[in-house]
């Protein structure tokens, strides 16, 4: 069918809206595809096999499984096509892109059982083969039943005409369903293919194709003056049907809209030369109703439709995505409309906007990273900080054209910070047994047991390329290899078989660069025990080859795509993910009631009341010395006058803590000690499920629950009910059926086996503390599950009176073959010491963890002692063990202080031949705490300085307004959402992620309180307030930091130190 645009005159321009530029605007030329850079393609295409398979994905394209996801489309085949399939491979955007709540994922044959296979979108689409239509994923029918494309509105069972199909008294939404993927995952991927393609070879074939597509897309492409009905959310009021909160977005929604644009906008730029060359293609555009008699005329018009309406879209919100999406698009049509002086919306005010303005980029990768890197999301999503590469790359090319007009000191280098270098470092250093990237927050997920082969150093892979040529790092090089191509380098094999692929259009390293970086040693990625104390998790990990094992422990406190999962817990090895967390929610209908549910996960939770999302989780104590490795770490889940308690009158919840402990007994051999403390409310539950498998219960005094759910008897599976704190619910206990109860006096063992022929099982003794505990089991799913689909839960409930503290202890024992714990007995409570029988000799184990708050940052006397006959455990001590020779704790003030060299000078009772390398310290005051790593000790006469493994900047801006004791930077305190105003515009009371850092240097440095930023989507635009613990007055604080560049520091002169001592000797027999 054979569609028009409309078109209408240039709007004429009003607050918030585009000035057309007409025909021969600014553009004269690519300025991203450049020469240079079309040369480096086509030498990387001559030199490197990665180059040429990503060339041929270039030619060939990339499946369809989603909305999004695929980078290219067959340029081969579009080059081939006639016009009219280019035009038409984008549809009208008068057809709607979203559905009605009620018609997602619902078919008309198969009802709402497709969602089994995807909640989010159970069809497919075959753009070539059958234009317009979906197929569905469970029954293979194609749906509509009419040939819209063909002009054809109403025949067959299942017509849509684009206004939906009304079947059996229900509407169905096939084309819908059709333009809102078809856009992300075919226009855009042909898009990028015929540009790219055109480049590099100059067939006009694909300039033809790609610039009639993109004709197409600007004569369908939304914007907020002639064609705001057209916007994606247009069909309802502007917002979504569902969640009321989300609004904005053009062709699709504001987040995905972000990388949509950028590639249409670098498309044109790939297409521009061809635009100018083709007359034929410019008569077929003129009959399709566009105006364009010139090539100009069409650039111009392209420009118009798509760049500037979209440049309108990111400057009002409407496009906009997780951080570094929309400043990547924002760059992109700075760079490509290449007009910094003619009407609104122009390249500077895009670029103004992208580091100043509602982007915020000039320190993002200052105040949206953690020292270690880590950013403010779970680990998948912090990768799109990684597209703060391409805003680098286009500003300094929008630099090189306008050098007076980016000052470097305003556009400052984006990866010039320490904490944009360890990005990079983060992704090496967070993956666990160069396999797993941690379930924490929204990413990964729990699937059938398989054993997976050591695949990457890193999460990352050609931007470690981007890393290895800006900081030469060895590291970096060897994080663009993976283990199988490292064995390929060892043995000779030439460098080009080892690396991983680059980016077509930037320069690889040449091939004696990179060898001599992989030969270096210390490109070596050790896998050893490690802490990311910024970002708040810690990895236990040891052994060798095959037999490789890892625990991590959460305590982050993320800002973006967090999940209850406070101090959770994932198990590790051979391979196999023993304590899978469910990761990634199966449907966000279900995201609180269950995935994010902190019932659900590997954690305790109190009166089955879920923890806010805020700040508090830190570190103590980390050590891992011969075979024995120690995490402890606590959190604040539950903040008082943050969280709504389960009763007026429930205790206090101030202690919150995980002690975990990795023993090495053997090359292969291995167990863990896990000891949770916690207080407060009346009702503690220790949560426990592991593989997708059937767990094996021990033989307890079961008692089975006939009906019903965790909930009640009388509480169906998924339903409501009101609990024993009178609150209305619809969350966990009512998703867990098959429950049954027993009381455990004496330790005992749930096993869950792996079924795999080398008998991979997960044993879990949990021994009571402090008398009998009651153990649930049940099996439980989210709704959107197939009925088939179950996980099994086992949980440890404690039942208080008056908040009493309760000890949840566990051993882990992860075999294979035969058990390596026989036994566990509880010796002692006060200190905690088990004894634990293994085959050949007896272990035995202390834990000192005082019932004292763990949520403020004092010194807590946490210690451990494990005494075993293997001569690399011995009898090993790491802090406060409450026993004769018991080490206790390095302790000091930070005297003086250099934050550029990372260097502390500090006093205490110690000699500094007692500090040694490698060595946690950790420095706090009374309003913050953080744990580093010594990389050196030097004696300057009666001063040691302490050079620390990570910067201790927080954040970074120019100041821009001051108040009496309190000043705004104009810039984005990533990590100060978390802080609260009163009404009074005070600081609210709880945690705050500011309190206790320092601002400024020297004799200006100031303590502060706390700060609190606003959404840049909020009606003050995004402001910040930073509090300081002193109300000095305005004027003073304008003489010390009026109009500077200022710093906050995460720790400062006079704040204090410890390091847990150690010690390691030969066991005495047990």
């Amino acid at each position: 069918m054979a569609e028009q645009p409309d078109q209408t005159a240039y709007p004429v321009a009003g607050d918030g809206t585009m000035r057309g530029t007409g025909p021969g605007g600014a553009k004269a030329e690519a300025t991203y595809y450049t020469a240079e850079r079309v040369t480096t393609a086509k030498k990387n295409i001559e030199e490197h096999d990665w180059a040429k398979n990503l060339f041929n994905r270039v030619l060939e394209g990339d499946e369809i499984h989603y909305y999004i996801g695929p980078q290219y489309g067959p340029a081969n085949f579009y080059a081939e096509c006639d016009d009219e399939f280019m035009w038409m491979l984008q549809p009208t955007t008068k057809i709607g892109r979203v559905l009605p709540p009620e018609s997602i994922a619902n078919c008309p044959v198969h009802g709402t059982a497709v969602r089994s296979i995807n909640p989010f979108c159970p069809y497919r689409i075959d753009p070539i083969n059958n234009p317009y239509k979906i197929q569905c994923m469970m029954g293979g029918e194609w749906y509509p039943s009419n040939d819209y494309a063909a002009g054809d509105m109403t025949s067959g069972e299942f017509p849509d005409d684009g206004n939906g199909c009304l079947h059996n008294g229900q509407y169905y939404y096939f084309l819908r369903e059709y333009a809102h993927m078809v856009y992300g995952s075919t226009v855009i991927p042909a898009l990028r293919s015929l540009s790219q393609a055109y480049q590099i070879t100059g067939d006009p074939r694909y300039g033809r194709s790609g610039s009639i597509l993109l004709a197409r897309l600007a004569s369908e492409y939304p914007n907020h003056n002639d064609r705001k009905d057209r916007l994606y959310f247009a069909k309802y009021g502007g917002r979504s049907p569902k969640y009321a909160w989300k609004t904005g977005g053009m062709i699709t929604d504001l987040i995905w809209e972000t990388f949509c644009l950028e590639g249409a906008v670098y498309a044109y730029d790939g297409l521009y030369a061809h635009m100018d060359q083709d007359e034929s293609m410019l008569a077929f555009l003129r009959n399709k109703g566009l105006p364009v008699n010139t090539g100009g005329d069409l650039q111009a018009y392209i420009e118009k439709y798509i760049l500037r309406a979209g440049m309108v879209g990111l400057l009002n919100g409407d496009i906009r995505g997780n951080e570094g999406h929309h400043q990547a698009a924002a760059l992109a049509c700075a760079l490509v409309l290449d007009d910094y002086d003619g009407e609104h919306p122009n390249s500077l005010h895009l670029v103004r906007d992208a580091f100043h303005g509602s982007g915020r980029s000039a320190h993002m990768l200052i105040n949206g990273l953690a020292r270690d890197g880590g950013g403010h999301e779970s680990p998948g999503y912090n990768r799109i900080k990684l597209d703060f590469i391409r805003v680098a790359r286009g500003m300094e090319e929008i630099r090189k054209r306008k050098p007076n007009l980016f000052p470097r000191d305003e556009y400052p280098d984006l990866f010039g910070s320490d904490q944009a270098r360890r990005l990079f470092d983060y992704f090496i250093d967070i993956t666990i047994l160069d396999t797993f990237l941690p379930s924490i927050g929204d990413v990964g997920g729990i699937g059938a047991v398989s054993r997976h082969q050591p695949q990457f150093y890193s999460y990352l892979r050609e931007e470690n390329v981007y890393a290895f040529n800006r900081y030469g790092d060895p590291r970096h090089a060897r994080a663009t290899t993976s283990p199988e191509t490292t064995a390929h380098f060892q043995r000779g094999d030439n460098v080009k078989r080892t690396v991983s692929k680059g980016e077509l259009f930037e320069p690889y390293p040449d091939e004696e660069t990179m060898h001599s970086a992989l030969a270096d040693p210390a490109s070596k990625i050790r896998r050893e025990s490690r802490i990311l104390d910024g970002y708040g998790l810690s990895v236990l990990e040891s052994g060798d080859g095959a037999h490789r094992r890892a625990v991590m422990l959460n305590y982050t406190s993320l800002i973006g795509h967090r999940q209850c999962d406070n101090l959770t817990l994932e198990f590790y090895a051979r391979g196999l993910d023993l304590l899978p967390d469910l990761g990634y929610p199966a449907s966000w209908d279900y995201r609180w009631q269950w995935d994010a549910n902190s019932l659900s996960h590997n954690t305790v939770t109190v009166d089955e009341t879920q923890p806010v999302h805020d700040i508090g989780g830190q570190a103590r104590l980390f050590a891992s010395v011969g075979g024995v490795h120690v995490i402890s770490a606590s959190h604040n889940p539950y903040p008082p006058g943050r969280y709504v308690p389960s009763s007026p009158d429930a205790p206090e919840i101030n202690l919150y803590e995980r002690t975990t402990v990795m023993v090495d007994v053997g090359q292969e051999e291995f167990y863990i000690v896990d000891l949770f403390a916690v207080n407060g409310g009346e009702q503690h539950d220790q949560s426990w499920h592991g593989l997708l498998e059937d767990v094996i219960h021990p033989p307890l005094d079961w008692q089975v629950q006939e009906d019903g759910t965790l909930a009640g008897p009388q509480v169906a599976q998924f339903g409501k009910w009101k609990d024993r704190w009178d609150r209305d619910r619809e969350d966990f206990p009512s998703f867990l059926t098959d429950i049954q109860s027993a009381t455990l006096g004496e330790p005992a063992a749930w096993a869950w086996p792996t079924g795999l022929p080398e008998k991979d099982q997960l044993n879990l003794h949990i021994v009571p503390v402090g008398g009998p505990l009651s153990i649930i089991t049940g099996r439980g799913r989210s709704p959107v599950r197939a009925e088939d689909w179950s996980l099994d839960y086992v949980i440890a409930r404690r039942k208080v009176t008056d908040g009493a503290s309760s000890f949840f202890l566990t051993i882990l024992d992860g075999f294979q073959g035969s058990a390596v714990v026989k036994n566990v007995r509880l010796i002692e409570e006060d200190p905690i010491r088990i004894e634990i029988t293994r085959e050949d000799g007896v272990d035995l184990i202390d834990l000192h963890v005082p019932t004292t708050p763990s949520t403020d940052t004092s010194h807590r006397p946490l210690g451990i002692r494990v005494q075993s006959p293997i001569e690399k455990v011995g009898d090993t001590r790491v802090g406060q063990c409450t026993v004769e020779g018991s080490p206790g704790f390095h302790h000091g003030t930070i005297q003086d202080l250099d934050y550029g060299s990372k260097k502390i000078s500090i006093s205490g009772s110690d000699t500094p031949q007692e500090l040694h390398p490698g060595q946690a310290m950790r420095i706090f005051n009374s309003g913050r705490s953080a744990l580093f790593r010594i990389v050196e000790i030097d004696t300057e006469g009666d001063s040691s300085w302490v050079t620390l493994d990570a910067t201790a900047l927080i954040a970074r801006g120019p100041v821009d307004h001051i108040g009496d004791g309190s000043l705004s930077l104009d810039a984005y305190l990533t990590f100060a959402t978390s802080g609260k105003l009163t009404e009074k515009g005070e600081l609210g009371p709880g945690p705050n992620a500011f309190s206790g850092a320092w601002l400024g240097e020297g004799k200006e440095a100031q303590l502060l309180d706390g700060a609190v930023q606003t959404s840049p989507r909020s009606d003050n635009g995004g402001s910040n307030t930073i509090f300081l613990q002193k109300r000095i007055s305005s004027g003073q604080l304008q003489k010390s930091f009026g109009g500077k560049l200022v710093s906050i520091w995460q720790y400062g002169i006079g704040d204090s130190w410890e390091i847990a001592r150690i010690s390691q000797t030969e066991a005495s027999r047990i």
